[in-house]
């Protein structure tokens, strides 16, 4: 398993436990900006709202008190001999006139006396919550109009904040607006700058998936933002660790598997050089030993050396065909070409009714001495598997160039496995497990046999490096 596959690993153990616990980034600068955003719109409305609650009553205690000392002043008094109540209707025109001021003249029986007033546009109406916000306390005075020694009437003033009240209204309505279009637009903003930011962060989500398929030859983007830089520049430092820790392992691996078939080729010159003599002596004893059996006229006896003679050929050609299996049979230094060329050629001798053929282009890269170890055994299994359990017609050997590696593919037009080897479908041979095994410690895939149109297909895909040459 090299680096990748263990950050796939860690990266599974979550998704197996469930989906990961936490807000969205969009919906938490959502709700951010839009409390935010909220308080902001209830602080300015509250300011608003004392400040127009003072400016009211101070606009109108102003009014109230000056029309208070404009009625006293310019009212005559009881002992002048004018008309006294002409002049206080006069006063109250002239108050009713002013804004913030109401006023009202009765007559000695209580009567309203009508006023001569100019025609004036009622106020604009006001939600009451807001004129209960901001109305201030009532102001009241009564003036006594009187003429020595009789109350002809009085003249009441009251404070009426009804249009300071509407034009607090009017600024109210238009400050409020604005203040939302601010609220949306700032809002609006800040999902735009989250929306730029998940964008950047979702290039090096992808980068890192990119890296847990394996995919380490493609670094992260630069996001354009100064707050991301550092992390792409450790995703990127992690990946090129991580692609020469690959690079390390593989060359390791395919270091063990050249040293693994060494040592294979070791055995098998030591069984053939310490096994095949002594065998070879045991024969030619039998041998003689039989002779002098019959020259003896032992029947029992000659029987006996028969069967251990048989047993020995037995034992030898066991050894044999161990050996051939260890060893590898080209001579050292062949294109895996040749090595192919040279295998089925064998196998065509094996079996004569089956037509085996090999499709190799001539310009396929040639892979490291590991790689065509791998191939060779792969061709060598896939072939002996079909000759031994599908009796087939035609087996055909196919090499062919697939991205930056080879891909070698097997087929026969077999029957497909034995009955019994059907029912073991969820169980692997010793063959496969081992082919799946060094295709996997090259970084390459093996595809176990499969049925496709009458054939069985199998295929191993290894990469190879683009700077090899052509096989020789």
């Amino acid at each position: 398993m090299d680096a990748t596959s263990h950050i796939a690993a860690a990266d599974d153990a979550p998704a197996r436990r469930g989906r990961p616990h936490g807000v969205a980034l969009r919906l938490l600068a959502l709700g951010g900006s839009a409390l935010a955003w909220l308080a902001m719109c209830a602080i300015v409305a509250s300011v608003l709202i004392l400040n127009a609650r003072g400016s009211v009553s101070d606009e109108t205690g102003s009014a109230f008190r000056l029309a208070n000392a404009f009625a006293t002043l310019h009212l005559p008094t009881s002992f002048e001999r004018r008309d006294m109540m002409e002049q206080a209707a006069r006063i109250a025109a002239e108050i009713e006139a002013q804004r913030h001021l109401s006023a009202e003249l009765r007559d000695a029986s209580g009567q309203p006396v009508a006023l001569a007033l100019p025609p004036r546009l009622p106020p604009e109406r006001v939600p009451e919550w807001f004129a209960a916000l901001i109305r201030p306390e009532p102001q009241r005075e009564l003036i006594a109009i009187a003429q020595y020694p009789n109350v002809l009437g009085v003249l009441e003033i009251r404070s009426d904040p009804r249009d300071e009240i509407a034009e607090a209204w009017a600024d109210f309505r238009l400050i409020l607006p604005l203040l939302a279009a601010m609220a949306l637009a700032a809002i609006g903003v800040t999902m735009a700058i989250t929306g730029l930011v998940l964008r950047r962060l979702g290039l090096l989500g992808a980068a890192l998936g990119r890296m847990r398929a394996g995919d380490l030859d493609h670094p992260a983007p630069q996001t354009g933002l100064a707050e991301l830089a550092t992390l792409t520049e450790g995703v990127n430092a992690l990946a090129a660790h991580l692609a020469a820790e690959r690079a390390e392992n593989r060359r390791l691996q395919g270091r063990m598997l050249t040293l693994a078939e060494a040592e294979r080729a070791r055995i098998a010159s030591d069984l053939h050089d310490g096994i095949g003599p002594q065998l070879f002596a045991l024969q030619a004893a039998v041998g003689q030993a039989g002779r002098a059996a019959e020259t003896a006229r032992d029947p029992a006896l000659a029987e006996a050396l028969a069967a251990v003679s048989r047993h020995a050929q037995a034992i030898r050609q066991s050894a044999r065909a161990a050996i051939d299996d260890l060893r590898l049979a080209p001579a050292e230094g062949a294109s895996l070409a040749e090595m192919l060329q040279e295998l089925l050629i064998e196998f065509s001798e094996i079996a004569p009714d089956t037509a085996i053929t090999l499709d190799c282009p001539p310009d396929l890269p040639e892979p490291d001495e590991a790689g065509r170890i791998a191939l060779y055994r792969f061709v060598r299994e896939s072939v002996l598997n079909a000759l031994r359990h599908a009796a087939p017609a035609r087996v055909r050997v196919r090499l062919a160039r697939e991205g930056q590696g080879i891909t070698a593919q097997v087929t026969d037009d077999g029957g497909g496995p034995p009955a019994q080897d059907r029912a073991r479908l969820g169980q692997t041979g010793l063959g496969q497990t081992g082919m799946r095994d060094r295709a996997g410690a090259l970084g390459g895939r093996y595809r176990p046999p499969r049925r496709e149109g009458g054939w069985t297909l199998t295929e191993c895909h290894l990469p190879c490096p683009t700077d090899q040459g052509p096989a020789r």
